[in-house]
């Protein structure tokens, strides 16, 4: 393997966040002001500014929100606070094993809301006093709700024959759009695989780690994935992220699920390309200081990488970075322009001449130069509008030691230390 990762253009240009920081603050103070439910009204406008006109009634007491295939709502009267969201109804056969998951999410999953049961459907549930609705606390229910519903409702579908109460209304993409990822797919799985069995060649079990990890990040990141491609994607995510299990085993389970991948017909990943609304997301928002401090060890060694004249140590360790950002957080649009630039720039191109490409832009992030006054390039901008619109709508509250020659063991703890792992210790 003698060229950096090809550049794959996204489905959506823009993920950045729509949460506004200060309504968080004045929602706050309302509710230390004991102004209860002005306090809830202006965290839904931390969440998202259209959230209360396109849901909301007059009183502004009643909200019926969209979730992927669930809908939240907001009950607010005689001074209580109830929180809902239909989820499934049961199978007629089968259904003992699916209640013994729901039972496991209730323990060990949902911190204060519930799944409850009511004439064989399942509806997450939360009520309580509006004293005690607290926007932290509110803010942490509607998460758990959204992404609960979010990560397992196919998988119940599909596994024990549960059926939606709702139906997600969703824009799927259109066909150039699928067959484009498709392509892509189908190359970037073989480039993987390739470059995989290079590595191994080698003895360079580093190398094969990065680029199963950035492999699987690279897909989040350019066909944004809904159903059961996403939920395949965050399995493998957290599987290439083990540390409690031989080194060579999580190599070899990274290779399977490639395969997986490889295997797609057009046909079932379509099934989980599509637009859908969203509440809250599961990515978090980023900010310039946390991108700064989680890259700064990355930053580090892909200088020292650079100035020692090794392009793949280099390369690898900053792509492998910045799609994972990805991945973790909604990115903010002028860390987004740089990084993308760098990554569309460099693809292709021999380890050498990539790596100055990628060192600058990362140099860019830690040193807050930002301001870029090239036009950059937006993907699908003649894109119809109404997909447009939606697919923003759709992402909206919506990512090392030397490569060689060390240890396994001690190399994948640098590894986990230096890329992370897991979704709530990331950018918030």
């Amino acid at each position: 393997m003698k060229q950096t990762f090809n550049y794959c253009e996204p489905v959506i240009a823009s993920t950045a966040s729509k949460i506004d920081v200060e309504a968080f603050d004045r929602s706050v103070e309302l509710f230390n002001g004991q102004s209860y439910h002005e306090a809830l009204l202006t965290l839904l406008d931390y969440i998202s500014p259209d959230l209360r006109k396109q849901y909301g009634n007059p009183e502004q007491t009643r909200f019926s929100i969209p979730h992927g295939s669930i809908v939240v709502n907001l009950d607010i009267a005689d001074g209580q606070l109830t929180i809902t969201a239909p989820f499934l109804a049961l199978p007629e056969k089968g259904r003992i094993p699916l209640l013994r998951q729901v039972a496991g999410l209730n323990i060990n999953v949902l911190d204060l809301p519930c799944i409850a049961m009511e004439n064989d459907k399942l509806f997450f549930r939360y009520n309580c006093s509006l004293t005690l609705t607290h926007p932290a606390k509110i803010y942490d229910i509607f998460y758990d709700i959204c992404t609960t519903g979010d990560c397992y409702d196919d998988e119940f579908v599909s596994k024990f024959g549960a059926q939606r109460i709702c139906e997600p209304q969703v824009t799927p993409y259109d066909t150039a759009t699928v067959d484009r990822i498709y392509d892509n797919l189908q190359r970037l799985c073989s480039e993987c695989l390739d470059g995989v069995k290079f590595f191994e060649a080698e003895r360079m079990f580093g190398y094969c780690w990065n680029l199963l990890s950035t492999t699987f990040y690279q897909i989040f990141y350019f066909a944004s994935p809904q159903g059961e491609l996403l939920n395949m994607l965050d399995k493998s995510i957290r599987e290439i992220d083990r540390n409690d299990i031989p080194q060579a085993e999580i190599i070899a389970r990274g290779k399977e699920n490639i395969l997986k991948f490889h295997a797609l017909t057009r046909e079932q990943l379509a099934a989980s390309l599509y637009f859908v609304g969203t509440f809250v997301s599961d990515r978090r928002r980023s900010n310039l200081k946390n991108i700064q401090d989680n890259f700064e060890e990355a930053f580090d060694n892909i200088t020292s990488y650079l100035e020692t004249g090794d392009g793949r140590a280099c390369c690898t360790v900053a792509i492998n970075k910045f799609y994972q950002m990805y991945y973790y957080n909604n990115v903010q649009d002028d860390v987004n322009e740089v990084v993308a630039k760098a990554l569309r720039n460099s693809s292709g191109k021999s380890w050498d001449e990539a790596a100055p490409i990628l060192h600058d832009a990362m140099r860019m992030i830690m040193e807050d130069e930002l301001d870029d006054d090239e036009p950059v390039e937006i993907p699908f901008a003649n894109m119809d509008m109404q997909a447009v619109q939606e697919a923003a709508q759709a992402m909206q509250a919506q990512m090392q030691q030397a490569m060689q020659g060390l240890n396994m063991e001690e190399y994948m703890k640098n590894m986990m230390a230096m890329f992370g792992g897991r979704k709530e210790d990331e950018n918030k």
